[in-house]
């Protein structure tokens, strides 16, 4: 793909033209013809040639080397907690309901 600067040669059916490139938008590419004139196209494969001219070795720019993030603590594997047992669940006291009322009566009528 061409940049910005680089002399092109564009084949169509009127023969071949040459010009600069002055823009690129994605595929959009605007050349400026040594005719003088200028034309935005979107160059199917195998019609643009870049021939020379622009480019400078120290104009292309490398792309930006990222560093590389210091590796994250990894934090100390985890214990397994031991199993909880259940509570054993305790009875209540049954209380005991005496008769004694039973008891009273009876002794009650034993008296009279």
């Amino acid at each position: 793909m061409a940049v910005v600067g680089d002399r092109v040669e564009v084949l169509s059916k009127a023969g071949t033209r040459q010009g600069v490139v002055t823009r690129v938008s994605g595929a959009l590419v605007t050349v400026e013809w040594d005719t003088g004139g200028s034309t935005t196209v979107i160059p199917a494969p195998g019609v643009m040639s870049v021939i020379g001219g622009g480019r400078k070795a120290s104009a292309r720019k490398a792309p930006a080397k990222k560093k590389a993030a210091p590796p994250k603590k990894k934090a100390p594997p985890k214990k397994a907690a031991p199993p909880k047992k259940a509570a054993a669940k305790k009875k209540a006291p049954v209380k005991k309901k005496a008769a004694p009322a039973k008891k009273k009566a009876a002794a009650k009528k034993k008296r009279r």
